[in-house]
């Protein structure tokens, strides 16, 4: 039972090829100038469902990035101050993509799979003294595709963008977005 759990997690890893599309891409690998606020308490949710390293970017951003002076990660929301919260919500699987990803895991991959519709929705709740300021939302769409015929051509993952990339980006479009709020 273990080897056949190992083979289909090593087959639908290698014959996978994804983009993350509909994010704030001209965001990515800008670097926010220092923010003139003193402090930022923040707290990035736990995701409702397996990342591939949103969640752990989204944390090293926020914890290297001085959107304030003083960039504090906490649990809960203090009652004075400035507080980041960021909740992500997955945006499920097409029924017809869902089905043929059944059947495609069932058979190994020997049956195609693909998906155009999931993804992510990213909030960045901004507070200040517990009273909620302003909400900023980006979108992150996940496209790929499973099949073992996909075999040779998973190094075009290495030239598309990762959810790695598409958190980053949000982070760093909220960065610039909520810089008036951030100047106080």
């Amino acid at each position: 039972m273990k080897l056949i759990a190992l083979l289909v997690i090593m087959t639908t890893l290698t014959g996978c090829v994804a983009t993350y599309r509909d994010f704030p891409v001209e965001a990515l690998g800008k670097k926010p100038a220092a923010g003139t606020c003193d402090v930022m308490h923040y707290s990035v949710k736990k995701f409702d469902i397996l990342d591939s390293g949103g969640h752990r970017k989204l944390q090293d951003y926020f914890r290297d990035t001085p959107l304030c002076k003083s960039m504090v990660p906490v649990d809960e929301m203090p009652a004075k101050g400035l507080y980041l919260e960021v909740e992500t919500k997955w945006k499920p699987l097409s029924m017809p993509a869902l089905i043929f990803g059944y059947l495609s895991i069932s058979t190994l991959t020997l049956l195609p799979a693909w998906s155009t519709q999931d993804g992510y929705l990213v909030k960045y709740n901004l507070y200040q003294d517990g009273q909620k300021k302003e909400t900023y939302r980006y979108d992150i769409t996940r496209k790929g595709g499973i099949w073992l015929g996909l075999l040779p051509f998973v190094w075009l993952n290495a030239f598309t963008y990762s959810e790695e990339d598409a958190f980053a980006a949000t982070a760093s479009q909220f960065s610039a977005d909520a810089r008036p709020l951030l100047a106080r």
